[in-house]
């Protein structure tokens, strides 16, 4: 497989600075100022820039970490990334971050579609023109929105900048992040790949992601996301919106092994039409130092929205996973899974909620917990709510930590404490990710290892 730098990419890098003067808008407007000089943007775009930092004094700090989104400052640095043919042309740290998620594996199996975007921009594949062909469009989002009137149509319209200064921040500031267009009737078995890679101390990332699926298409989207041990914080500030067109299937997995001190905060918007699909695994290996999510979704007629979330989280990481589901067409289906191995001092809370707007709507919402040191805690706040009386909306809740004669079992048929905890927590996981592509599998199997013998 050939990587190639695309002649129309901006390469750019986005480094956060700690502020140390008042937190206010000046501050954000110069930001701007920097992001976009020399740039081709459009004026609309522009605008909405300014918008989100009009938005931002108004808007509710809602954070229970990060309380002033300006002690990350984000600047523009132009670094180009000549003569990439091959990922053997990658730096070596790069290369070793993407070991960690499997890309060697893969790399070895033939991949045919990878996008990365670390903290010098975007590097994509020789594979682009050849799906461009076969109806699947993959750009920058800094080119989508110059050259495709349906990414323009569809940036930035599902979320208010003013719902929160992250989301008014996000706005103003965001850069990077891919526009993934699949065209009527297209079916595609093959994955595509985005990485999202922080390598520089003290940086940010605010990638915007667009994914457009037309009528009765299918695609697979796997997104990792990863960085090395870091000395100072890095803020990872994503915001994806998804339009699922009628009878379209969308299979997003994400693989996250976040450092600890990485705040990572993904949103997620999605509109799903008659009889679309729209399915979410999230796999957290390393949630960072904190992770905090609030996705919403709409479902009309006979649609489906499926959340899987899988947590592990160790030392002091904080995370808060929310997630509102809005039923509104007959017959719409809303599911909200979350598994998550809790260790040390760690937090996990988990908020989803289901509405029920129509008629024959059905929702679930479940949590399971295993809590493996007393220091670790799990909240569960799940919410069900109906404006129709024949909706079938339902919950379950289990939390608790290996139980001693699981281990006395297991330890009576030969294995250490260690192997037995192993492989507890291993079948604890495994029923929520045996549907992952076999590489990753190995990968996360891996982790989940190193972690409970307290070697990561």
């Amino acid at each position: 497989m050939k990587l190639k730098k695309r002649a129309s990419t901006v390469f750019t890098r986005s480094v956060v600075a700690i502020n140390t003067s008042t937190a206010n808008v000046p501050g954000i407007e110069r930001q701007i100022d920097e992001l976009t000089e020399g740039k081709d943007e459009p004026n609309w775009v522009t605008e909405a820039r300014y918008r989100g930092m009009r938005k931002f004094e108004s808007a509710p700090s809602q954070d229970p970490i990060i309380s002033d989104p300006l002690d990350f400052i984000a600047r523009r640095g132009e670094t180009p990334a000549d003569d990439l043919e091959s990922l053997d042309d990658l730096p070596d740290e790069t290369k070793s971050l993407l070991d960690e998620l499997g890309i060697s594996e893969m790399e070895q199996k033939a991949l045919q579609g990878l996008t990365i975007q670390d903290d010098t921009g975007m590097i994509d594949s020789s594979f682009r023109e050849k799906w461009e062909k076969r109806g699947v469009i993959m750009a920058p989002m800094e080119e989508a929105i110059r050259e495709y009137p349906e990414a323009r149509e569809r940036f930035m319209q599902l979320y208010d900048p003013g719902e929160s200064k992250l989301a008014a921040y996000h706005t103003a500031v965001w850069n990077g992040g891919v526009f993934l267009w699949i065209k009527e009737g297209v079916k595609e078995e093959i994955p595509l790949h985005l990485f999202f890679l922080i390598q520089q101390e003290a940086l940010a990332q605010a990638p915007h992601i667009v994914i457009f699926a037309e009528p009765h298409s299918e695609i697979k989207l796997i997104e990792g996301c990863t960085s090395p041990i870091l000395s100072r914080h890095s803020l990872h500030l994503d915001m994806t919106e998804a339009y699922i067109g009628e009878g379209a299937k969308v299979d997003l997995t994400v693989l996250q092994n976040w450092p600890e001190y990485v705040h990572t905060r993904p949103t997620q918007r999605g509109k799903i039409a008659k009889n679309g699909e729209l399915s979410i695994t999230s796999v957290g290996l390393g949630p960072g130092k904190s992770n905090i999510t609030d996705p919403r979704y709409w479902v009309e007629d006979g649609g489906r929205v499926e959340i899987n979330s899988i947590i592990m989280a160790k030392e002091d990481s904080h995370v808060d996973l929310g997630g509102k589901i809005y039923l509104e067409g007959e017959g719409s289906t809303g599911i909200n899974n979350s598994k998550a191995i809790i260790m040390d001092e760690s937090k996990v809370i988990t908020r989803g909620t289901i509405n029920a707007r129509n008629s024959r709507t059905k929702g679930h919402i479940s949590c399971d917990a295993l809590v493996m040191e007393d220091g670790a805690s799990m909240e569960t706040y799940p919410g069900l709510s109906s404006q129709v009386d024949d909706a079938e909306l339902s919950h379950e809740a289990a939390i608790g930590k290996i139980k001693a004669e699981e281990l006395f079992y297991l330890m009576s048929r030969g294995l250490d404490e260690d192997e037995a905890t192993q492989l507890i927590v291993q079948g604890f996981i495994e029923p929520a990710i045996e549907d992952l592509p076999e590489e990753y599998l190995s990968e996360i199997r891996k982790i989940i290892e190193l972690s409970v013998q307290g070697e990561m």
